[in-house]
C-alpha cells in the first residue's frame, strides 16, 4: 500500500497536502499491526484499501465529496485506533496538559494578584507533565 499512496502523492502534487496521507500511512501501519487480533482492524485493512484504490480510480476528477468520504473514513479509522487500543497523536497529551495548566495558573494568579506568574508557572507545569506523558506513550509504542 505504501508504494501506491507514493504514487499517489506523485499523481496528487500539490493537492495531496489536503488529503493528509502521511497520516494514512501511519493510520494504516497501525491497523496492519492491530489486524491479526481484531476483527474490526481485519475490516478497515480491507475499507482502506478500498478508498486508496477509490482515490486512484477519481484522480482526474477529484470532487470535494472524494476528499470528504477519505478524511471522514480516515478519521474513523484512527478514532478506532485510540478508543479500542489506546492509541494517541503525537501530542496530544502535551495540548491537554497546556491547557490544564494554563487553566490551573489563572487560578493561582488570581490567588496571589500576579496573573503573569500563575499563567506562566500552570503553563510551565502543564508542558512538562505533558511531555512527559508523550515520551511515556512514545517509548510504550503507543504514539500513532
Amino acid at each position: 500500500m505504501e508504494t501506491d499512496v507514493e504514487a499517489l502523492k506523485v499523481q496528487l502534487g500539490a493537492d495531496a497536502r489536503d488529503f493528509y496521507l502521511e497520516r494514512f500511512l501511519k493510520v494504516a501501519w497501525r491497523v496492519d499491526g492491530f489486524a491479526e487480533d481484531c476483527q474490526q482492524c481485519r475490516e478497515h485493512q480491507f475499507r482502506m484499501v478500498g478508498m486508496q484504490e477509490e482515490l486512484s480510480a477519481n484522480i482526474a476528477q477529484l470532487l470535494k465529496e472524494h476528499k470528504r468520504n477519505f478524511l471522514g473514513n480516515t478519521s474513523s479509522i484512527l478514532a478506532h485506533l485510540k478508543k479500542a487500543h489506546g492509541l494517541i497523536s503525537d501530542g496530544q497529551n502535551t495540548g491537554i496538559w497546556l491547557a490544564i495548566g494554563a487553566g490551573i495558573g489563572v487560578a493561582l494568579g488570581a490567588t496571589f494578584h500576579n496573573p503573569v506568574i500563575g499563567i506562566a508557572t500552570g503553563v510551565g507545569l502543564g508542558l512538562v507533565i505533558g511531555i512527559s506523558l508523550d515520551a511515556q506513550a512514545r517509548k510504550a509504542g503507543k504514539v500513532i
